[in-house]
């Protein structure tokens, strides 16, 4: 399936046959090489704290 509003000159058909690259970043090549942590999951309520995630029913 294409998309006709991509402009060729900027994103250039792909090829199935061609081989994948081993380095990512000649895919994406803005993309850092440490990624930042992830965010804390909130932990379930204990009662007397606010905030959390509430139990299921």
């Amino acid at each position: 399936m294409t998309n006709p509003d991509l402009d060729p000159e900027l994103y250039p058909p792909l090829d199935p046959r061609e081989p994948v690259p081993d380095d990512a970043a000649q895919l994406l090549p803005d993309t850092p090489d440490v990624l930042p942590e992830a965010p804390a999951e909130p932990l379930p309520d204990d009662g007397d704290q606010a905030g959390g995630v509430r139990e299921p029913a």
